[in-house]
């Protein structure tokens, strides 16, 4: 899958460089990705600690009792000596579970929540004080929506629950444009509209916690935005030409900028098709996704390099920008189409989506990673041995939930071994356990570069998902164990079918099913799908095996 790119160097001194791609990939990593924490509450660390004692000396028990922390390598955020659960086996699932639930949410519950005007505060620094403006940003909502969804998946917690449905109600009374469809850009803080463009990156990121939320609750009202907001993708902002979504739209949905990058190629599908095409079992989704995947790796990969190189004009020109040789491909983006790929596979059995991404795979493992765990942002075009000095939260862990996943289709061991090493930076360098949550960015040797907690791309939603995935992931394909899901459902109509699985394999079955308390025996176990009761409120159980 290739084809002849033609570049533009209007920007670049590097015109020999065949289909160069150099960007600002601060600005875009920076624009695109959000968060996760580390820190826990005492219930919490009587439990993690209990666990402890089966793996360490009575001695060495005693030690962690005292000091509440383990050395993490950072000195900056060593100095407010709370615990962590990174001591614990980051092979178990209940490991990221756990994680999720102590040192991600308890701080975005206790400082982002806008009690006056609703939603989410959008900007805070290192530890929680409000910076820059008080506007607040759909996509970033939804992303939120998507976090507490996640939290409400792993305890059935009311409070989870609570939170996600008024930020849902919140944003379908401000954000979607009642005259024309689509999501605004930007809101004031009490919800009015302060930009009525219609980026595409805005656009498909504000169906993502909505679309997780649709697979926990069923709510059909929301499942109705997302459906309205999809269709405008497929007849607005597609390119029936050359394939592909164009970047902006006005607010009356006419075509503003027609060029092309990532986020408004294979964003859709990272974000939010495949979670609908499982809570739905519509073919459209899966279909779309995979004529969306297509059409990426046939116009993004440069047939020089095998590299997913980006933006490009609306004929898919690549286009340079200045910067650093060591930004020139985004490991992180990279990462997401192979990953993406991977689950397609999954879906589907389609051989081919392995076949046609394994170039790209053996260069994210060979140039992409350090020996001591850290995922580079960016590397060299040309010569891969540049790279930054950097990396950034959302990388980490799609880098580490890319070795599980690899794991899954090889059955290779060396793929956990990376992934421990991934999983030990994530836990010893990204997570701030003085102030909780994680750094936007750190060097590669673990010391910070970017601090700030909050902003219109760092919301719950990157860490969550990582908490989510690797906690099925790791459970269901390495421990081969099963996992616990709660949803709760609003007036299902008699036999409803409700399918529970928030991932990709489907292979995998449910096991047992509890109804408001009581056992429920009416679901196809192998299809794994739930005939609902008609009842005013369905709150259920779900084992998955």
């Amino acid at each position: 899958m290739s084809i002849e790119h033609t570049c533009l160097t209007a920007v670049s001194d590097d015109a020999d460089l065949p289909c160069g791609i150099i960007y600002d990939l601060n600005a875009e990593s920076q624009r695109r990705r959000e968060n996760s924490i580390i820190s826990i509450n005492k219930l919490d660390m009587k439990t993690s600690l209990t666990k402890l004692k089966l793996f360490i000396s009575p001695v060495l028990f005693a030690v962690i009792i005292l000091s509440g922390c383990s050395d993490s390598g950072n000195k900056e955020s060593d100095d407010g000596g709370k615990s962590t659960v990174a001591d614990t086996n980051v092979f178990e699932g209940s490991f990221w579970r756990n994680q999720a639930l102590t040192d991600i949410m308890p701080y975005w519950i206790k400082y982002s929540l806008d009690t006056v005007d609703g939603a989410f505060i959008t900007n805070f620094d290192r530890s929680w004080n409000q910076i820059k403006g008080t506007e607040k940003h759909p996509s970033m909502i939804s992303r939120h929506i998507f976090g507490y969804s996640v939290a409400y998946l792993f305890t059935g917690e009311e409070k989870y629950l609570k939170i996600a449905s008024d930020a849902v109600d919140f944003l379908l009374e401000h954000a979607w444009d009642k005259e024309y469809g689509g999501w605004y850009n930007r809101l004031d803080k009490q919800g009015n509209p302060i930009d009525s463009t219609k980026n595409t990156f805005v656009q498909f990121y504000t169906n993502t916690g909505l679309s997780l939320y649709y697979l926990v609750t069923h709510d059909k009202n929301v499942l109705q935005y997302i459906e309205r907001s999809n269709e405008i993708a497929e007849t607005k902002r597609q390119d029936t030409i050359n394939g592909g979504f164009f970047d902006v739209l006005n607010r009356d949905l006419s075509v503003k900028s027609y060029g092309k990058n990532f986020s408004s190629e294979v964003v859709p599908v990272s974000s939010y098709m495949l979670y609908l095409y499982l809570a739905t079992r519509n073919d459209k989704y899966l279909h779309q996704a995979e004529r969306i995947m297509n059409i990426a790796l046939d116009k993004m990969q440069c047939p020089e390099t095998d590299w997913i190189i980006e933006p490009f004009d609306k004929d898919w020109n690549c286009i340079t920008r200045n910067s650093g040789l060591e930004n020139e491909i985004n490991i992180g983006h990279n990462q997401e189409v192979v990953w993406m790929f991977y689950r397609l596979y999954l879906l589907t059995g389609k051989k081919e989506y392995l076949d046609s991404t394994k170039v790209i795979t053996e260069k994210i493992y060979k140039w992409g990673f350090a020996e001591n765990g850290i995922w580079y942002t960016g590397v060299g075009r040309t010569d891969p041995s540049l790279h930054t000095d950097f990396s950034y939260w959302w990388i980490q862990v799609y880098g580490n939930m890319f070795d599980i996943f690899n794991y899954k289709l090889t059955g290779d061991k060396k793929y956990l071994d990376h992934f421990k090493k991934g999983a030990d930076f994530w836990n010893k360098y990204f997570i701030d356990k003085k102030y909780g949550d994680t750094y936007r960015g750190v060097f590669l040797d673990g010391k910070i570069k970017d601090d700030i907690k909050a902003a219109a791309d760092k919301t719950s939603y990157h860490s969550m998902e990582y908490s989510l995935l690797i906690y099925l992931y790791l459970d269901l394909w390495v421990n081969k164990k099963p996992v616990e899901l709660y949803y709760c459902v609003k007036s299902p109509q008699k036999n409803e079918k409700f399918y529970p699985s928030p991932f990709e394999d489907l292979s995998v079955k449910i096991e047992a099913v509890t109804i408001n308390g009581e056992n429920w025996t009416d679901f196809n176990k192998d299809e794994a799908y739930i005939n609902l009761p008609e009842l005013e409120k369905v709150k259920m159980k779900v084992i998955l095996k």
